[in-house]
């Protein structure tokens, strides 16, 4: 698996930014590290970090993966 990079806005968030995340988006997140297939993987991660954003009511582009 290639190394994952999680990007975020520093002008919107910082580091001790209090993010709420149910255990679904967490267990969803665990479980995406394990679809072998890159790009799918990839994709499940941005699907649950825009549920993310949407629940904290974020910036669209606040948070990303590439």
């Amino acid at each position: 698996m290639k190394d994952i990079e999680f990007h975020y806005d520093r002008n919107t968030l910082t580091a001790q930014y209090e993010l709420l995340v149910s255990l679904a988006d967490l267990r969803d997140l665990v479980q995406a590290f394990t679809i072998p297939d890159e790009a799918q993987r990839l994709q499940e991660i941005q699907v649950v970090l825009a549920s993310v954003v949407r629940k904290n009511k974020l910036p669209t582009d606040s948070l990303s993966v590439k």
